[in-house]
């Protein structure tokens, strides 16, 4: 941790921008690490505390495009060329495909917390046919939420990095816990929505029967009255 901190000091923002960007391509760099140590820094006053929260949302955000418009335009290529080294890629396909189902594009908000869910949302943001504003917006929601659980850590616990880089993982598998609760509440409040609407509207569209008696009730079907 030490080693990262000293990057981190002695190229800046740069290194951190490069950092998480790399990170999010899916190349073996501990970008969490990297903003803890930023986080730190942001603390004694070296870094910026809001800069480095915006540079991370722009970087997460531009690595992500990339693999949105892959999605967008290659399909389902682009899933069996990230899960090409896992035991059954096709299984891995499948419980991707299932999960951005369920959650929508919304799922981008806690991907990043999610080991594996952060490399496939924003290409199956592109497969879904996702508009591009609706992913970018829940791209760089997710990445500022990423940017201040792990750069927030790294500021409240600066006089303790290591402890903080403990942390990291137990953090995230709860940040992402809540944040699926959440999710989760959110699609079942907009399932009953649509199901009361529907209920609505199609009782709506019932047109009330004549009551015994009236003048409807008195005409044949061809409009003359009964006999």
């Amino acid at each position: 941790m030490n080693a990262i901190v000293q990057f981190v000091v002695k190229y800046g923002y740069f290194i951190l921008f490069g950092a998480v960007f790399a990170h999010q391509l899916g190349l073996p760099i501990p970008g969490p690490l990297f903003l803890l140590a930023a986080g730190a820094l942001a603390a004694a006053g070296n870094l910026g505390f809001i800069r480095v929260l915006g540079l991370t949302v722009v970087a997460c955000v531009l690595a992500d495009w990339p693999w949105y418009e892959a999605g967008r335009h290659r399909g389902i290529k682009v899933l069996h060329f990230i899960h090409r080294l896992s035991r059954d890629p096709d299984a891995h396909d499948r419980r991707a495909k299932a999960t951005f189902a369920r959650f929508g594009p919304s799922i981008l908000i806690v991907s990043k917390f999610v080991p594996g869910l952060d490399a496939v949302a924003p290409p199956l943001a592109g497969i879904s046919r996702t508009s591009r504003l609706r992913f970018l917006t829940f791209d760089a929601i997710g990445a500022g939420l990423y940017s201040c659980a792990y750069a927030g850590l790294g500021y409240f616990f600066s006089h303790d990095l290591d402890r903080a880089a403990a942390y990291v993982g137990r953090a995230g598998k709860a940040l992402a816990i809540l944040a699926f609760v959440g999710l989760s509440v959110y699609v079942i409040r907009k399932v009953v929505q649509r199901y009361r609407s529907m209920y609505v509207s199609r009782h709506a569209s019932i047109t009330p029967t004549d009551p015994p008696g009236s003048a409807g009730s008195m005409l044949s079907p061809a409009g003359s009255l009964k006999e």
